[in-house]
């Protein structure tokens, strides 16, 4: 049989645009897969809607907050009951092409940490590809300084939960977060160029909650410092310390593209303060 794969789906008062979501997994070629709703205390009518479904598709499994504790504990709720050999998950408010789960699937290798793809920013006008690379390899280096893997990634279940799932203290960048301690442990990963994941972009806030994003990102390196530390000069430890100033020396021993962006970031906006 082929091996079953957990999809979680967590949501938070978005009974309407969850039916679409779970519809898509449900649409999938691939069949053999389990879909988990993790409710955050949702107080409208989502437990309605997830006990029809239930009803209905016994391959659908619900589980609730009663008040709402945040995404990565819905998050880490979901993982606590998955079952399946593969996991993955599904925003609330967006969809899966019917393809996405069978070509994971079917280019697995157990020497990535995970594996990945493309993905479509859709708007109220346009819908574009998010990246414009093709296929690419990338290590936990890579992703010290930019989320190569986008929101969502495909791995195997028991190395999720190795890594502790998704980190209650953040509520920015966790995605982020989790898939650079992924790559840390267990190496490099791969993110393909097939699309299969359409991300929907309009007013409503996405389930996980606001934070600046500067000080979102030095509150992902803190978390992550046994990692930064790793690079030369102590540099992580300056990009999470506001007291240790970005300088020029340190643009200059920038290893790579993305390291040097970040840099030379943080040194315009520490003049412009």
């Amino acid at each position: 049989m082929p091996p079953l794969v957990t999809v979680y789906i967590t949501t938070h008062n978005r009974g309407r645009r969850l039916i679409t979501a779970v519809n898509s997994v449900l649409n999938q070629t691939y069949k053999n897969i389990e879909i988990i709703i993790s409710d955050d205390g949702s107080q409208d009518n989502t437990p309605e809607i997830v006990e029809s479904l239930t009803s209905e598709f016994s391959n659908i499994r619900y589980v609730r907050n009663e008040i709402p504790m945040g995404a990565n504990h819905a998050r880490n709720r979901a993982l606590e009951l998955a079952r399946g050999v593969f996991i993955t998950g599904l925003d609330d408010d967006d969809e899966f092409k019917e393809d996405r789960i069978q070509l994971f699937v079917s280019n697995w290798d157990d020497k990535y940490a995970f594996i990945c793809d493309n993905f479509i920013d859709s708007f109220k006008d346009r819908e574009d590809a998010h990246y414009m690379e093709k296929d690419i390899l990338f290590s936990c280096e890579n992703l010290l300084f930019e989320n190569l893997a986008s929101n969502q990634v495909f791995t195997l279940s028991e190395r999720l939960r190795e890594v502790g799932g998704f980190n209650l203290k953040l509520k920015r960048l966790q995605d982020w977060d989790c898939w650079l301690r992924l790559s840390h442990r267990y190496g490099t990963a791969k993110r393909f160029n097939w699309c299969t994941y359409m991300m929907y972009h309009d007013q409503i806030d996405r389930i996980s909650n606001n934070q600046k994003s500067r000080e979102a990102y030095k509150v992902f390196v803190k978390e992550n410092l046994h990692i930064y530390k790793l690079l030369r000069g102590g540099l992580g430890v300056k990009l999470a310390d506001n007291s240790k100033a970005i300088t020029l020396s340190d643009l200059i021993r920038a290893k790579s593209k993305i390291e040097f962006k970040i840099l030379l970031k943080e040194i315009i906006l520490s003049r412009l303060k």
